[in-house]
């Protein structure tokens, strides 16, 4: 009777745990952010670098985790192996970094028991799929399945990556006679064999944590020992896909003057805001094209953020003051409940005394469907206004919006500047609250809060906007130069012009102090692709190029310089030096285009002894070496051909 008892106890129990394991909530965010890092990351399994401690926002795997805004539980998870109770009340945590299109998993386990499943081929860590760039799924794993006594990490892939995994002081894999202190390790993926280029802002995963306990070495998976648990984001075998997010984070931006005058209307209608220049998408996973980057980082205040909206800012300047245009789609327009923050833009700027001074234009204002309120640090140093869309009823969660769009004026004057700087210092911050209407507190259980932000979130981290003097309305997308006999060929193109009178040819022998030689007629306001000419005609030496552009207004700008070596106007072949020599020396010649070109050496009987030279080369002078160490005393001949052109020397080399 007594076994019986205990037989419906163990019953009960584990059915409790199911249930308990099983009806456990997870956060399952639909996006994690792959942190920026300069690296390098050593793929050791320590995540011993600096910068994995930098990552603040991570995922944690296994029932019932303790989970925070920034540390989210995943998705599911579920109990592979029921006849025996699972009682580990350890988490995984995983974390992710990217270093140029390298990217890094770290996770890190206190498993008190670290093992292979039996005789299967799953055990303790990583099983994970990912998508490439064409929709291909490849598969990665990063465990402990090899099932000999404290065996290590074993990593496996169907796509280029390193793994390598490293066991706590305690741990004994495969071992049941004690408790290990768990494992960490790191996985090392690179995004451009999977097809994806440098602009890449997310890429869809599936990932699995597999945790058995309690196997020994050549226990079978199925036995009456041991249990089995496995946690997923996304789902356990693939369908169903979570993304890793990249953010660009530029360290600057270029600010273009507006050629026009800007309206502070909040509707961006002036042309100069669709001039293809910089500028920044806010939001998660933004898609960029053109000119558009994504900024430093996200922050999940509340809830569980599923909006898929971006908000695009762009800055221009006239004079002294900048104008900051955004717009966005949001589908739910509103404040952050009783909270001071709302949809829109908060930001710091340096002033003139390196002091942080505010500026917000934001939707923060309670009751019904109110306007956008600006706000400044100092008085009279900017205004700024916004523009709800047509459906847009702000604090309002009965219906869908479309958005709102927003200009800014700010007054570097005012901020102390006598003349305009090069450049100042910003943070920018656009804050999404979704799903709050007039009258809800901002920590009750509905309604969601997300920022994304350039430089920080509240400072110390600051972002460069360039005050550059560029009012060019020009796209230049190329701009080369080729000497070919004497005469220098230049060509550029434009993707989109407006405005434009032309383009001054500029010319210089150091770099530094440019000469007019010559202008070509633009073709004013152009969205086609225009290819332009200019042939400097008649010149040598080392040369470098500009174009100045200048707009029918008389502004302008100028394009990057384009350096020339050597120019010559002819072939040549020059006297080798030292002569006579012994038993080396320099033999040069020039040539004025492209040109196939053999240099050989001869002695006095027509034989040749050497063949220096026999490739394509450049316009200009070009020298080599001539070692005759091998050869006897007396008099030799060397021999250049290129195209037509044929010239022969004599040099003596004395021993």
């Amino acid at each position: 009777m007594k076994s019986n008892i205990y037989k419906l106890f163990a019953v009960i129990f584990v059915l409790a745990a199911v249930q308990t394991i099983v009806a456990q909530p997870y956060n399952d965010p639909s996006t994690r952010e792959a942190y920026l890092a300069a690296g390098p990351i050593v793929v050791d399994g320590n995540m011993n670098e600096a910068a994995w401690n930098s990552v603040q926002e991570y995922l944690v795997f296994g029932p019932k985790p303790a989970t925070t805004i920034q540390m989210q539980g995943v998705t599911a998870g579920v109990y592979v192996k029921t006849d025996v109770p699972y009682l580990d009340t350890t988490w995984t945590k995983m974390k992710f970094l990217k270093v140029g299109m390298k990217l890094y998993i770290g996770f890190s386990s206190d498993d008190k028991s670290v093992c292979k499943f039996g005789d299967s081929w799953e055990g303790d860590g990583l099983f994970m799929k990912i998508k490439t760039s064409g929709g291909q799924e490849k598969e990665y794993k990063l465990y402990f399945n090899d099932g000999t006594a404290n065996s290590n990490m074993v990593f496996e892939n169907q796509a280029p990556g390193m793994g390598a995994g490293l066991k706590g002081s305690n741990t004994i894999v495969n071992d049941t006679t004690q408790v290990d202190n768990g494992y960490s390790a790191e996985l090392l993926i690179y995004l451009d064999s999977l097809g994806y280029s440098e602009n890449v802002t997310s890429v869809p995963v599936t990932i699995n944590i597999f945790d058995p306990d309690g196997y020994h070495v050549g226990m079978t998976a199925w036995g009456p020992k041991g249990t089995f648990y496995k946690t997923w984001w996304g789902s356990e075998w693939g369908g169903v896909w979570r993304d890793i997010a990249f953010y660009n984070d530029p360290a600057s931006i270029n600010v273009y003057q507006s050629a026009n005058p800007i309206v502070l209307d909040g509707l961006l209608t002036e042309p100069d805001w669709a001039y293809p220049s910089q500028y920044l998408v806010f939001g998660p996973k933004p898609p960029l094209t053109g000119t558009g980057s994504s900024v430093t980082s996200t922050v999940l205040v509340k809830g569980v953020y599923k909006d898929t909206t971006w908000t695009p800012l762009k800055v221009l300047r006239i004079q002294n003051k900048l104008y900051i245009g955004f717009t966005s789609k949001d589908k739910q327009v509103c404040r952050f409940g009783d909270s001071w923050e709302g949809d829109g833009l908060f930001m710091k700027i340096k002033d003139a005394t390196n002091a942080d001074k505010e500026f917000k234009l934001y939707f923060n204002a309670g009751g019904v469907n109110p306007d956008m309120v600006f706000e400044a640090q100092v008085a009279n140093s900017g205004a700024g206004i916004g523009r709800k869309a047509v459906g847009t009823l702000v604090n309002d969660t009965t219906q869908t919006d479309n958005g709102y769009s927003a200009e800014m004026m700010i007054d570097l004057a005012a901020l102390g500047y006598t003349s305009v700087p090069q450049s100042v210092q910003v943070m920018m911050n656009i804050f999404d609250p979704d799903f709050y209407h007039n009258g809800m507190g901002a920590w009750g259980e509905k309604g969601t809060m997300h920022k994304t932000f350039w430089g920080s979130e509240w400072g110390p981290g600051m972002r460069t906007l360039n005050l550059t003097n560029n009012t060019t309305p020009v796209e230049l997308t190329s701009f080369t130069a080729q000497a070919v006999n004497g005469n220098v060929n230049l060509e550029w193109s434009t993707a989109s012009e407006r405005n434009n009178a032309g383009f001054q040819i500029e010319r210089s022998v150091d770099g530094l102090v440019f000469a007019a030689v010559g202008f070509v007629n633009g073709k004013g306001t152009s969205t086609d692709v225009n290819r332009y000419s200019f042939v400097d005609r008649e010149v040598s030496g080392k040369l470098f190029y500009r174009l100045k552009q200048i707009d029918f207004n008389g502004e302008f700008g100028y394009s990057d310089v384009i350096e020339l070596g050597s120019i010559v106007a002819d072939f040549a072949l020059d006297q080798n030096y030292p002569n006579p020599f012994n038993p080396s020396t320099t033999i040069s010649f020039a040539i004025p285009a492209k040109s196939f070109v053999t240099l050989k050496v001869y002695n006095v009987l027509g034989k040749e002894v050497a063949n220096l030279v026999n490739g394509e080369f450049e316009s200009g002078r070009h020298s080599v070496d001539f070692n005759a160490s091998d050869l006897a005393s007396g008099v030799y001949y060397y021999t250049v051909s290129a195209g037509s052109y044929t010239s022969t020397k004599k040099m003596i080399l004395m021993k």
